[in-house]
């Protein structure tokens, strides 16, 4: 972490409506067009661009319950498509980290950077104008001494057309703090806001009025800290190095009820690989592994069934092998034969550095060969697609996935799915 000195401020980089401005990027023909992004199974909506919000379209929505409203409107529909966004987010980073080297990774579309010049409001608008010139994605800036601050100067600027999408907010602006509601602050959930109102605050302004040690008493140290970041005293630093994650969930529902064995074992392989997957793109090794099964809950035919079982690895551990067959053990003592499954799931716990594991001193595997194998198979996938170089044990069709049946193009991950340019 690095302090914030007080000749610097930090700007939040928010892309516009991630999802589908990730959709766009390579369909010219969608730039005005309503759009919504689907869940894993095609299930509900989970994102949606400006025009689809001002249609009444809402988080949420039941897909099939809305496709009568999708034809009428013209809206398009798209599964989602992660490897696409998780590409153009790294696109973006890297553009932002054309202007300063302390840059907090705050989500997939939020980035927190820490600005010095004599012109922000200049450096915000070349921000966005590189962004959008070398990644083809529309960026909001807000600018602050504080990151509460940052974040509501990101939404001023993100709702209000006027200010050309980059907005500069100094703490004694009062007229401005005046007009976010207390459910609008970063970190102010919805049952906190009655709690507030009933002590005469309503706004970002009374927040800051507000005794900070009677804040305290009353509720916590974190909104305590937000009455000073709201007055330009910054308390939360930037995080340069991400902390590191206390668990990798992987888990997915399956795209028919599996009374299969042998399918099941498919799916909680596959899940443990990329598990592992992840764990080792951020130099990880996990402690302990627990796998998960159940049907659904809303099944008519059988009774509800749900169950986990865990393991503690002798030595903290980054392989898949070694992964996936303590998956398939702790599967084994959770599967109940003759029921039909409609989930399952992968959780790698207990975190730590790869490169600092404490040695068993009774388990001694050869781990040189095991992290130059991991390396080798990380790398094809990432060069040539994901499950290009696969384990057996992750079966062949997989024909127990969820289908996603509108889907777009991995434009920028996979070479066959490159567009054409003529």
């Amino acid at each position: 972490m690095s302090s914030i000195r007080s000749t610097e401020w930090i700007a939040l980089v928010d892309v516009n409506n991630f999802y589908a401005s990730c959709e766009r990027v390579f369909r010219p023909d969608l730039r005005t067009a309503s759009i919504c992004i689907l869940s894993n199974n095609d299930g509900c909506v989970i994102a949606r661009s400006q025009e689809a919000k001002d249609l009444g379209f809402k988080m949420g929505d039941i897909f099939h319950h809305i496709q009568d409203k999708i034809s009428e409107t013209g809206t398009k529909v798209f599964s989602s498509n992660y490897p696409l966004y998780g590409d153009m987010s790294d696109r973006a980073v890297s553009v932002y980290r054309q202007f300063t080297p302390q840059i907090e990774v705050y989500s997939i579309d939020e980035s927190f950077l820490s600005l010095q010049g004599p012109d922000l409001v200049e450096l915000g608008r070349e921000i966005k104008y590189r962004t959008m010139r070398d990644t083809g994605l529309p960026v909001c800036v807000g600018i602050a001494k504080t990151k509460t601050l940052a974040k509501i100067a990101n939404r001023i600027a993100k709702k209000n057309p006027e200010h050309g999408g980059v907005f500069l907010l100094e703490a004694e602006d009062k007229a401005q703090l005046q007009k976010i509601e207390n459910a609008d602050i970063w970190g102010i959930s919805r049952r906190l806001t009655p709690k507030l109102q009933e002590m005469g605050i309503y706004n970002a302004l009374d927040l800051a009025s507000a005794d900070p040690k009677k804040i305290r008493s009353k509720f916590n140290v974190v909104l305590e800290r937000m009455i000073y970041e709201l007055n330009g005293q910054s308390c939360l630093e930037l995080e340069e190095v991400a902390p590191i994650k206390k668990g990798i969930m992987v888990s997915r529902g399956f795209g028919r009820y599996l009374d299969d064995y042998r399918k099941v074992q498919e799916s909680v392989a596959t899940y443990a690989s990329r598990a592992g997957e992840k764990m080792r793109s951020q130099n990880l090794a996990a402690n302990k592994l627990t796998t998960f099964l159940r049907t659904s809950p809303h099944g008519k035919d059988q009774m509800f069934y749900s169950n986990s079982f865990s393991i503690t690895f002798p030595e903290a551990t980054f392989d898949t092998t070694l992964i996936t067959k303590a998956a398939w053990y702790c599967l084994k003592k959770i599967y109940r034969q003759g029921l039909k499954y409609q989930k399952a799931g992968v959780f790698l716990d207990g975190l730590v550095d790869a490169d600092k594991t404490q040695q068993d001193f009774f388990f001694k595997p050869d781990t040189g060969k095991s992290k130059k194998l991991m390396s080798v198979l990380d790398k094809l996938n990432k060069d040539h697609g994901r499950d290009v170089v696969r384990f057996a044990g992750c079966g062949v069709d997989a024909d127990w996935k969820m289908r996603q049946r509108m889907v777009s193009p991995k434009y920028t991950t996979r070479w066959a799915d490159m567009p054409d340019v003529f």
